[in-house]
């Protein structure tokens, strides 16, 4: 793969090319991580695993200890993960805030949820700081009504500036749709100021279960992460920054597939069941998708696959070499998207961004290549974007 060989379209091609497949112009830039405050090693997070399971979930210490060193093995490269709630740095059960010996309720973890995403929302804008246009908050892992986003408006007093929508409860796949939520809402605005804030506040780790001690569970448990991104969505590519041109957008619900992953509410919290025909389901659905998308932009796939990059959300590990073997991949086509699972583990709704940001800023992936961007979520819905690398 070269990933050099391609070329920067002007900003008068950019307009063409819009024009003549009819959409909205959109471009993806200003990413802005918010780290959650604990980060530790996956080997650390998964000695408190087997220890919660132990003195919560009264399971087998030999046979929960094994089980939790099968998902930290070499086909699961994650090295770290980010939490936002203390209780994963100790193991003092009777303070836990949330995991103790009682347990919690979801109201419990929402009133934690809130409290945090406020927070984020206060560190992403700070006191002085001009009033964006439209926030879209994206999330699937709490729910409240104010959410973040309005409080944060209404703190600092910009209800008749700054419009807010909501992109919640679809999972891993969410950005995309944010992207469409954001692009639309630009229809509204007066085109020179055109821009629209997407943030994401994903907390994952407030919903394992210490009391789930089968495989599945163990799996789901030892995967996800706290994270958090802030980007920007424009009508034009920006001056002083690099951009992503967002060339197509499409998802598709997989026939027959409803009950092949789901993410529900419940009394304690919000529970995931994840079917082992999921990875066929994708894979049969998945090279014909990627073809449509690159049909909707208007571009041959099978000419232009092998000098694009991939941005392929990592549900697992697994789910990268399935992506990578039936496209037909050179590995280092989604090397960004291992990069991030490494580092982060998945952050639910926020890991494509963070894979996003790491391709952005990364100089060897050339001006004009095309990113193919690619998760899966509830439904069983493929979802994708073809993006372009713009260089100001």
């Amino acid at each position: 793969m070269k990933l050099s060989a391609t070329v920067q379209l002007a900003p008068r091609d950019i307009s063409r090319n819009h024009e003549a497949r009819n959409i909205r112009p959109a471009f993806i830039s200003a990413f802005q991580e918010i780290a959650p405050r604990f980060r530790g090693s996956q080997k650390a997070h998964l000695r408190w695993l087997a220890e919660a399971h132990i003195a919560l979930g009264n399971a087998d210490p030999k046979m929960i200890r094994e089980s939790l060193a099968r998902c930290n093995n070499a086909a699961n490269p994650i090295a770290f993960r980010h939490h936002e709630l203390p209780d994963f740095s100790h193991r003092t059960w009777n303070t836990m805030r949330l995991f103790s010996p009682g347990g919690s309720t979801i109201e419990e973890k929402t009133r934690f949820f809130d409290e945090a995403v406020l927070s984020v929302f206060e560190r992403l804008y700070p006191v002085g700081r001009a009033a964006p246009q439209a926030i879209v908050h994206v999330t699937c892992t709490g729910y409240s009504a104010p959410s973040g986003a309005q409080k944060l408006v209404s703190q600092r007093d910009w209800g008749r500036q700054t419009q807010v929508l909501h992109a919640y409860h679809m999972g891993c796949y969410a950005a995309h749709p944010a992207l469409r939520i954001a692009a639309g809402q630009m229809a509204y605005l007066p085109r020179h100021l055109a821009s629209v804030d997407v943030v994401h506040t994903e907390l994952c780790t407030l919903h394992l279960d210490p009391s789930q001690h089968a495989m599945e569970q163990l799996v789901i448990q030892s995967l996800f992460a706290d994270g958090h991104m802030k980007y920007e969505v424009t009508a034009s590519p920006p001056r002083d920054d690099n951009s992503f041109e967002v060339v197509a957008l499409h998802d598709e619900i997989i026939p027959d597939s409803i009950p092949s992953m789901k993410w529900v509410t419940g009394p304690f919290l919000f529970a995931m069941t994840l079917s082992k025909e999921v990875p066929v389901q994708l894979g049969c659905a998945l090279d014909g998708f990627v073809q449509r998308i690159f049909e909707r932009a208007g571009l041959d796939y099978a000419t232009e696959k092998s000098e694009a990059v991939f941005a392929i959300h990592p549900g697992g590990p697994r789910i990268i070499d399935l992506a990578e073997k039936l496209l037909r991949l050179d590995p280092a086509q989604a090397a960004w998207s291992r990069d991030v699972l490494r580092e982060h583990g998945n952050m639910s709704s926020a890991t494509l961004p963070h894979i996003w940001k790491t391709i952005l800023d990364d100089d060897k992936v050339a001006p004009g290549t095309l990113i193919v961007s690619l998760g899966a979520g509830p439904g069983l819905t493929v979802s994708g974007a073809l993006l372009r690398k713009h260089i100001a």
